[in-house]
């Protein structure tokens, strides 16, 4: 355990460097190349920002795969980063041509088609809920095809504030590499730690800095869509899992917050009449910017919510219940807690605009330390100056017949 958990620190040690390295680099080359997200309506941004976050995730975390090889055969990974890296270049095609929707919807279902075919990453059984075990080949690639098209949707959607995307592929990251490291599952574990790793920088440029602040992206959140499914493959079919039959419960726990709240929005477009991947502003973190909270304070808020259910989860492990009442309890309060502050909110803004506003001003009158901190925080990181000093400088050509100033 001792020797898995030192790999694990490595990976994430080496992912986390390498990023450092790409991000000033890929920010620099972003602005040259004019590769920039520009203001829009629905653009909660009031200048353009380089829009390649994920190329930094991306690149950072395959170069520290190579790092596991020095610990471990990785032959179980192949199919994982083929898929990671055919949907990273999907993301990265949308990032700078903007493909349509439907398109990219058939390019998601491709990828989850090609991993079914391989036997490894398929929904094939749900442990015991309902008393079903295992499902017939039919219902196996509908709900594979809806896990890893709707988690990686999922995932994409919620990207809207800064730090919301990349703050729960870190702690989907967390989760799911503590598990695979409790289960001795070292090859899952390193790679999820890998990602933890190469998020952790662009989480830090994405919330707090002005100079290397960039946004992760479809190529980003695609990646981490994927990687949520895979993940979800090998925690259903985790052999001896000390939790018992329990991981489908777990695996809704761990994604509930995107799954809820892209379930809602979707509905809610449907109804409305309009298309389900037609964008607007009905997102839970669109709610939380009309109260005037700051982005950092929006993605604690968020994510506080993720550990919340997650805590409930293990709260309500202690209590032995049966695998079916167990499964239906936790997916109850996550639609409870996801959809009842959304709705909550929403009523109150449109039937007790008063209420509303009241909350507003308290908000504005609490903003002003965090918006402190957030302004600390970004001009120490602007000042490390990594691209025009240190290990980090950019190497530049000298003119033949030309000597440097003494």
């Amino acid at each position: 355990m001792t020797s898995h958990l030192f790999i694990c620190i490595c990976c994430t040690f080496f992912a986390c460097l390498f990023a450092v390295r790409f991000n000033p680099t890929l920010v620099l080359l972003a602005y040259k190349k004019g590769i920039l997200d520009s203001p829009g309506t629905r653009k909660l941004q009031t200048k353009p920002v380089p829009v390649i976050g994920g190329i930094s995730v991306y690149l950072a975390a395959i170069s520290s795969v190579a790092v596991i090889n020095i610990f471990q055969p990785t032959d179980d990974l192949y199919m994982a980063v083929a898929a990671i890296s055919l949907i990273f270049f999907i993301g990265l095609l949308d990032d700078l041509t903007d493909i349509s929707p439907y398109r990219k919807f058939f390019y998601q279902t491709l990828i989850i088609l090609v991993l079914f075919a391989s036997d490894s990453y398929r929904i094939d059984t749900l442990n015991g809920v309902f008393e079903i075990h295992e499902l017939p080949m039919s219902v196996s690639l509908l709900l594979s095809l809806l896990t890893g098209v709707g988690l990686m949707n999922a995932l994409n959607m919620i990207d809207g504030v800064d730090g919301l995307s990349s703050g729960i592929g870190i702690c989907t990251c967390g989760f799911c590499g503590g598990y695979f490291l409790i289960h001795e599952d070292i090859i899952y574990a390193a790679l999820a730690f890998t990602f933890l790793g190469s998020l952790i920088p662009f989480f830090f440029c994405n919330v707090f800095s002005n100079k290397y602040k960039m946004f992760i992206g479809d190529s980003g959140s695609l990646v981490m869509g994927m990687l949520a499914y895979i993940f979800s493959c090998r925690i259903l079919h985790e052999k001896d899992a000390l939790i018992g039959s329990k991981n489908v419960s777990l695996m809704v726990a761990i994604f509930a917050v995107p799954i809820f709240d892209t379930l809602r929005v979707m509905t809610m477009r449907i109804l409305a009449g309009g298309s389900p991947f037609k964008a607007d502003k009905t997102h839970l973190h669109h709610i939380f910017v009309s109260l005037k909270l700051p982005h950092m304070l929006i993605t604690m808020v968020i994510l506080f919510m993720v550990v919340i259910i997650e805590a409930f989860w293990f709260l309500l492990f202690n209590f032995n219940l049966d695998v079916t009442i167990h499964t239906l309890i936790v997916v109850a309060f996550c639609a409870t807690l996801v959809w009842g502050v959304y709705l909550y909110l929403n009523n109150t803004k449109n039937h007790h605009p008063d209420r509303f506003m009241a909350y507003t001003n308290w908000i504005l009158k609490l903003r002003k330390n965090p918006d402190k901190l957030v302004s600390k925080i970004g001009r120490f990181i602007d000042d490390l100056k990594l691209v025009e000093h240190g290990w980090l400088k950019i190497p530049t050509r000298k003119k033949r017949g030309h000597k440097a100033n003494s």
